[in-house]
C-alpha cells in the first residue's frame, strides 16, 4: 500500500528524511514532506502526475514539513493544482503564511476522520515532544487498514489491541535501536515488549539515526527502504518499496 522516499531521521539525511506515499483513482496520497521530500517527488515527477494531492502531515518538525511549502507553490503556480493538507491543527496555517504562503494557494483539512473516495484518514494522538503536538494515522481502504506512526515513542493502545484483533494489518512504526530518559522515538526493546515473534513480521520500523537493521530482522521486524536506495542511502538499481 506504501511506498518510501525516504527513512531517515532529522539528523541521517544520507537515509532522505521519512516519508511515505500511496495512490488510489488518480490521487497521490503524500505522507509528510520534510526538506528532502520535494526534490524526491520533483525527480520522480510525482506532482504532475496525478490530478489531486493530498499530504497528510504528522507534526511540524522541519524533517516533516521542511519542503511543503514548495510542495504547495510548485503544485499551485506551477501545475495548476490546489493542495490538500490534513492536519488537525490550524497552527499549521501560522507556520505556511511565516513561509509566505497564503491560504489560497492549498486547502487544510483538520478533521479527525476524513473519508476521500475509498480511502478513510484518522488521526491518532501520539507522544513525539513535549512543546509539539503529533499524529500518526490509520489508513483504511476496503478491508486494509495500516497504521503510520509518525515521530512517536510509543504505540498507542487502541492500535496494539486493533493489531492484535486483526483489524489493523501493518504497523510502520519510528524506531530507535536504545532507549533513553528523555524518549522521542520508540526504543526497539519496547516494540520486542509488545509484539510477540509471530506477529512482527508486519511491523516496519523506519526513521532511522543510524543503521541497526540486522539487528531489527534479527528481532523478527521488518525495516522500510526509500526506492533505489539501500539500509546506508546508496543509490541502488533495484526499485525497493
Amino acid at each position: 500500500m506504501i511506498t518510501f522516499l525516504g527513512s531517515g531521521s532529522a539528523f541521517n539525511p544520507l537515509l532522505g528524511n521519512t516519508s511515505a506515499y500511496f495512490v488510489r483513482n488518480n490521487q497521490l496520497f503524500l505522507i509528510d514532506a520534510g526538506e528532502t521530500v520535494f526534490r524526491k517527488l520533483y525527480e520522480m515527477k510525482l506532482l504532475e502526475r496525478y490530478q489531486d494531492i493530498y499530504v497528510i502531515i504528522t507534526h511540524t518538525h522541519a524533517d516533516h514539513v521542511g519542503s511543503l511549502p514548495s510542495v504547495i507553490s510548485y503544485s499551485y503556480f506551477v501545475l495548476g493544482k490546489k493542495v490538500k493538507i490534513i492536519h488537525p491543527e490550524r497552527s499549521l496555517t501560522k507556520l505556511l503564511e511565516m513561509m509566505g504562503i497564503t491560504s489560497d494557494a492549498y486547502e487544510l483539512l483538520t478533521d479527525e476522520t476524513n473519508l476521500i473516495g475509498d480511502i478513510k484518514i484518522k488521526a491518532i494522538s501520539v507522544k513525539h515532544a513535549d512543546n509539539i503536538r503529533c499524529y500518526g494515522y490509520v489508513l483504511e481502504s476496503g478491508d486494509e487498514q495500516v497504521y503510520y506512526s509518525g515521530d512517536s515513542y510509543e504505540v498507542p493502545e487502541v492500535i496494539v489491541e486493533e493489531f492484535f484483533a486483526g483489524k489493523i494489518q501493518t504497523i510502520y512504526q519510528d524506531t530507535a535501536e536504545f532507549s533513553s530518559d528523555h524518549l522521542s522515538h520508540c526504543p526497539l526493546s519496547t516494540l520486542e515488549e509488545i509484539f510477540p515473534v509471530e506477529m512482527r513480521k508486519n511491523i516496519y520500523c523506519m526513521h532511522f539515526l543510524n543503521d541497526f537493521h540486522k539487528k531489527i530482522e534479527e528481532k523478527g521486524f521488518q525495516y522500510v527502504q526509500a526506492k533505489n536506495q539501500d539500509s546506508f542511502g546508496r543509490m541502488t538499481s533495484e526499485n525497493i518499496e
